[in-house]
Parts: structure tokens; sequence; C-alpha cells
């Protein structure tokens, strides 16, 4: 690889512009054929996966500030997209479901996802799939270092 000459020969400015032009797909085709944003999808997905979840640990997973996240479960709580209940172990705790008409959409933009992954990925040479799989793995590993860094440098600086 070259030496960037400018912004958008970064590798961070590329995978942005990556992810961002797959959003922008994503984001208008989930709104237009269900009615959900992206950021909603988001925390759909993370729901699903969890099967019971709370807005603290969507928020870690996705990596994004629970506030938005809050707001986010509220909007899908308020469509029946979601239901919520109090933790019985912590009371404090909101736990979060998705509803059956939630799990509905979740499971047909879930198709169309893995639609356009097999689309995406068949563009690849044989092989190259695997590779940028472990690759972004990699990228993901050091780049949670560079966030841990910066954390412990806050840490440590006098206040």
């Amino acid at each position: 690889m070259h030496e960037p000459k400018s912004v958008i020969d970064l590798l961070t400015y590329r995978v942005l512009r990556l992810s961002n032009t797959f959003g922008l797909y994503a984001g208008r085709r989930y709104r237009d054929e269900f009615g959900v944003t992206m950021p909603e999808w988001r925390v759909m997905s993370i729901i699903a996966m969890c099967e019971t979840t709370s807005a603290r640990e969507i928020s870690r997973i996705l990596a994004t500030d629970k506030a938005w996240v809050g707001l986010t479960v509220e909007a899908l709580r308020k469509r029946g997209l979601v239901s919520t209940t109090a933790d019985a172990q912590d009371r404090r705790r909101t736990l979060v479901t998705l509803s059956k008409q939630g799990a509905e959409i979740h499971q047909a933009i879930l198709a169309i996802a893995r639609r356009r992954q097999q689309r995406l990925l068949a563009t690849l040479p044989p092989g190259a799939a695997d590779t940028l799989v472990a690759c972004l793995d990699r990228l993901q590993v050091e780049a949670d270092r560079m966030i841990e860094e910066l954390d412990a440098a806050d840490a440590a600086a006098p206040r």
C-alpha cells in the first residue's frame, strides 16, 4: 500500500466511506420496506442476538452512547416492536426483548442483509472473503487497544 497523499487515501477514511455507503443502502431499504431506521435496526439486531438485554449492554456491544440507545429503544417500544420490563434482580435496570412483530421484522431484514452479504462477498476472489474477515477482526482488536490507551491516559491525567 502506498503512503497516503490525502485523507481519502487513509484506511480509516476508506472503511468509513464503505460503511456509510452500505448504511445508506440499508437505511433506505429498511425504512422503505419496513419503516425501520438504521439505528433502530442496529438496536433490534442486538436485542435479537441477546434475546433479552439492557440498553447498557446494547450500548456496549454497539460501542455507542447509552442515551441514544435508550431513545431508540423507547421509539421501538412505542411502535410495539420491543417490550420492556424491570429486571427482577435490579429494579433500576430495564430489560428489552423483541415483540412478536419486532421479531418478524428482524427476521425479514436479516434475510435481506444475508443476501446483500452474499452479493458483496461474491465480488471477491476465492479465499479473499475469509482473509477480509480475519483482517477486519485484527483491525478491530487494534482499534480497541487504541481506545484502551486513550482511556488509560485519561484516567492517569491529573484532574
